[in-house]
């Protein structure tokens, strides 16, 4: 469950939808380096996408089909109209409605921490590309560690897609820590910003320790760890 109330994650999703919009025509073609192989133009067509996908999730309790990509020379104004209608959906609705989700809980709810974490990360990700500085908001990146660690994870083993990890990492920020794995091995501190984008894989480790970071216990197991598939 969120740590952040649902008139928080509102208002971060609504941000990040603003400065996305805005960024949004100064580049389509650069590249995005924190997404291998994509540009701005690729980055917007799948956010925009996936806002469509969750609009859709909201009014079923049956997993929506993925929406189709925009028509050529509409990017802009197709992202602008499928965030604009997610938002109103999310508003609209009463956290604790039944709808489809990929994990617990079925509910409304679900979608709105999702699509705040969502939008957040690939806000980073497009000023990230575009050389604009880029932050994340600590109490939003606490919530996305959170999330990973009850939501993701999980998912990706429930998947097929990671083994269980055993010897696993804890990760320590200021006041809090999370663990992936049974077992600890070794632990990762910094900020919790630094924490969320290595885990989905923004930074390197190397990066984090660079930038302030420490880690206690076995590099390898931390290596193993933050190159395993604890995200999508």
């Amino acid at each position: 469950m969120s740590r952040l109330s649902r008139s928080a994650l509102l208002a971060q999703l609504r941000a990040d939808i603003a400065t996305f919009e805005q960024l949004l025509g100064q580049d389509p073609s650069a590249p995005v380096p924190t997404c291998p192989g994509w540009d701005v133009a690729e980055l917007a067509t799948h956010l925009g996408r996936t806002h469509r996908w969750a609009t859709g999730a909201l009014t079923s309790t049956a997993e929506p089909a993925y929406p189709p990509r925009p028509e050529p020379g509409e990017l802009r104004g197709w992202f602008e109209q499928g965030a604009a209608g997610l938002v109103a959906e999310l508003d609209d609705r009463d956290p604790e409605q039944p709808c489809w989700t990929f994990w617990p809980p079925h509910r409304v709810g679900f979608w709105v921490r999702r699509q705040a974490q969502e939008t957040a990360v690939h806000r980073w990700d497009l000023q990230n590309a575009l050389g604009v500085p880029a932050r994340l908001a600590d109490d939003l990146a606490r919530d996305g560690l959170g999330e990973v660690v009850e939501v993701m994870y999980p998912r990706q083993v429930s998947l097929g897609r990671q083994e269980p990890l055993v010897s696993g990492l804890l990760l320590r920020a200021p006041g809090e820590e999370w663990a992936l794995g049974t077992d600890p091995g070794a632990v990762l501190a910094a900020d919790a910003e630094s924490l969320l984008l290595v885990l989905w894989k923004r930074r390197s480790l190397d990066e984090v320790l660079a930038a302030g970071g420490r880690l206690e216990g076995d590099r390898a197991v931390a290596d193993a760890v933050l190159g395993a598939r604890v995200t999508p």
